[in-house]
């Protein structure tokens, strides 16, 4: 048996959807050890409840018929679940902020507010963003103790170009 630490993870959400008959609620992106990010993460509403949809991709296989295929994937029952929770925890926080956003806005518009901002209230953009981290047994992991760029703010650079 090896004594592995599973590493931190933090979830954000970047899409919610608004149509209460859509099978995909909600995307998400995650950090796992504040040294890797995952997109594309996808809450799907199942015969059997919501499940965490990880990246994929389509394929055909041999007969030509589509086929999905996951990009990338936890390996430990352990990383599933500190994913699973990470992700599911930043989910139902930006419903309850959504909800609560919207009932705000549409209750109480600005005196500036025209229809159309009203109508963006409706919109499934998110108006602010919230993150879930499952860092409480790792204080080394700390993003805000540290002074570098975040991991959302640094550009990769394109194949073929230097710096």
């Amino acid at each position: 048996m090896t004594n592995t630490m599973t590493p931190s993870v933090r979830a954000k959400i970047t899409w919610l959807n608004d149509d209460p008959a859509g099978a995909k609620k909600a995307s998400a992106s995650i950090t796992i050890a504040n040294a890797f990010q995952v997109h594309g993460l996808g809450i799907v509403e199942g015969p059997k409840g919501l499940f965490l949809s990880m990246p994929q991709r389509q394929t055909k296989d041999k007969d030509g018929s589509k086929k999905y295929v996951e990009i990338a994937h936890p390996v430990t029952a352990e990383m599933r679940k500190a994913i699973n929770d990470a992700v599911f925890d930043a989910y139902s926080q930006t419903l309850a902020m959504s909800n609560q956003y919207k009932t705000d806005f549409q209750k109480n518009p600005g005196p500036d507010e025209s229809n159309s901002s009203a109508e963006s209230a409706k919109d499934n953009s998110l108006p602010f963003e919230v993150t879930s981290d499952n860092t409480s047994d790792f204080p080394d992991d700390d993003p805000e103790e540290s002074d570098e760029e975040s991991e959302d703010d640094v550009q990769a650079p394109i194949m073929g170009q230097f710096a």
